[in-house]
């Protein structure tokens, strides 16, 4: 089983500002100056540090007329109905892991052992934002990928998401056993680096992105959904 390595420009990793703001409850005309120069400084920090990774396998998509779950050979992962209903239409399963790195949450734990709760919690909101543009990246290739192919990508779902149970994360690390980009899962199915991502997209001629699915996704304390509830307000 191949594991394709995602070459990262780290030029590319992108983190809003005031996405962060509104984490902290801030943002707008009222911020607070030197909060605002505290998430800049440590956006660029947390970027310049970061040693980003990334990569993913393909896998033929074999179906098994199942409403929750979806196989590969050897491996059926019991995603579901949600994700198992978008995905349909794939023909090709990417499973794909990213990470920031240590770094970030190296950095966060430090300033917060040193007093410094502010700054720590700028840095572990930051690490996160690094993590999931590392993970964006990942998908845009994946998504141009497919387009070379005359195919189309889906969204990227992970375990621990819209019913996927996070313990299925074991199986998926199955498919990198000899090349996980230094990401370790714990007993409990926890990544080391924490500021990791892991997940599946579907790639087919009819498969399908979604612009927006925390609609029909039934978890209300996703982070997803908070991070565009906030975009919103």
């Amino acid at each position: 089983m191949q594991v394709r390595n995602f070459e990262i420009d780290k030029s590319k990793i992108s983190v809003d500002t005031n996405e962060i703001l509104a984490l902290l409850g801030e943002g707008g005309k009222d911020t607070d100056t030197y909060t605002l120069q505290l998430v800049e400084y440590y956006i660029n920090e947390c970027i310049r540090i970061a040693s980003p990774l990334g990569g993913y396998v393909l896998q033929p998509v074999l179906d098994n007329g199942s409403l929750d779950e979806i196989r590969i050979e050897g491996i059926r992962f019991r995603t579901g109905r949600m994700i198992r209903h978008l995905l349909k239409n794939s023909e090709t399963y990417v499973f794909f892991l990213a990470t920031a790195g240590i770094e970030p949450e190296s950095l966060a734990r430090q300033l917060m052992r040193e007093g410094n709760y502010l700054e720590g919690y700028i840095v572990d909101l930051v690490g996160s934002a690094v993590a999931e543009s590392v993970a964006d990246l990942l998908h845009e290739h994946i998504k141009e990928l497919a387009l070379s192919g005359q195919r189309s990508a889906t969204n990227r779902y992970s375990p621990g998401y819209c019913g996927w149970h996070v313990k299925e994360q074991q199986k998926l690390f199955t498919l990198f056993a000899k090349n996980s980009f230094g990401i370790t899962l714990s007993d409990s199915s926890l990544m080391t680096p924490v500021k990791s991502v892991s997940g599946i997209i579907g790639i087919g001629r009819e498969a399908r992105y979604r612009s927006y699915t925390c609609e029909i996704c039934s978890m209300k304390d996703c982070a997803f959904r908070k991070n565009k509830e906030l975009k919103e307000n």
